[in-house]
């Protein structure tokens, strides 16, 4: 089976290894978003009016260095003064495959997602070529006006669209960093699951939108393999948005929930509820298709 983990975390260094790791897994390849886990947002370096631009050394090198092995995507704000030139560059580079958002890591930014503040964004995706990825947290009802407004741009839900778990609500809450933020997100996190992944299960309907099967274990308090409790939502997003619009990622590299690489992957390989083409589709063959990356 052609194996695609969509979404890894790299950086400073380490290709070999996780090369190695791949091998054994037997995974073709790995998406990377290049976020350096013990600093977080690095790397990237502050704009003269406050946002951000990002880079991608660890992954860039990688991709060249392991030809088809690695792509990466690019984590853009909306508020670069040259984000017209930052999306044509990632359109232009030879192993960039998306660009990444996310909203959902505080209200601020879920109220500007809301208010527009994105809508250029998507658009210059739009018009580029370029899918994005949304790390949308819970409002993934949220993804409708935008879809609506942009019908051709192609949105990949981060992290089943689910609020944040309970182990991730107080690292959210800290990196908010408000007074009554761990209250906030602890009752946010305490939402009955079947209530919101009824929202995820709503976009749907629109085919320019497909789901990041990620964190599942914690989303659904699913800890432990084969995460058990997380199989019947996973039934449900391939019943609803169909197998070729689910791509399976591990995100082994802030694991909340402990399960090792190959317990995230056999998951989902030994899943019965699966058909083999379902879990061909979800292990591989949407990440390639939505990515446009040949095997």
């Amino acid at each position: 089976m052609d194996i695609v983990d969509s979404q890894v975390h790299l950086g400073p260094g380490g290709a070999a290894e996780m090369v190695a790791a791949l091998d054994a897994l037997g995974i073709a390849a790995a998406l990377i978003d290049e976020y350096w886990v013990g600093t977080p947002g690095d790397p990237f370096y502050r704009l003269a009016n406050g946002a951000t631009r990002t880079t991608s050394p660890t992954a860039e090198l990688a991709a060249w260095t392991y030809p088809g092995r690695f792509s990466y995507l690019v984590r853009v704000d909306p508020r670069d003064p040259e984000l017209a030139a930052v999306i044509r560059l990632a359109r232009d580079a030879a192993h960039v495959r998306a660009l990444r958002v996310s909203p959902g890591m505080t209200r601020a930014e879920v109220a500007d997602f809301a208010g527009g503040v994105y809508d250029e964004m998507f658009a210059l995706a739009a018009d580029n070529g370029l899918p994005v990825f949304v790390q949308i947290a819970g409002q993934a009802q949220l993804i409708e006006r935008i879809v609506r407004k942009y019908p051709d741009s192609r949105i990949v839900i981060c992290h089943c669209g689910m609020p944040p778990g309970g182990a991730l609500a107080p690292i959210i809450a800290q990196m908010e960093g408000l007074p009554d933020s761990a209250d906030y997100w602890r009752k946010v996190s305490e939402e009955p699951h079947a209530q919101a992944f009824a929202r995820v299960l709503q976009t749907a309907e629109f085919p320019q939108v497909a789901l990041k099967w990620a964190h599942a274990p914690v989303s659904f308090d699913a800890a432990g393999y084969p995460n058990l409790a997380a199989r019947p939502y996973l039934r449900a997003a391939v019943d609803a948005f169909g197998a070729n619009r689910v791509m399976w990622a591990s995100d082994v590299s802030v694991n909340q929930t402990g399960e090792s690489w190959a317990e995230l992957l056999f998951a989902i390989a030994d899943n019965p509820e699966l058909s083999a083409e379902e879990r061909a589709w979800v292990l591989g063959g949407t990440a390639r298709r939505w990515l446009n990356w040949p095997a």
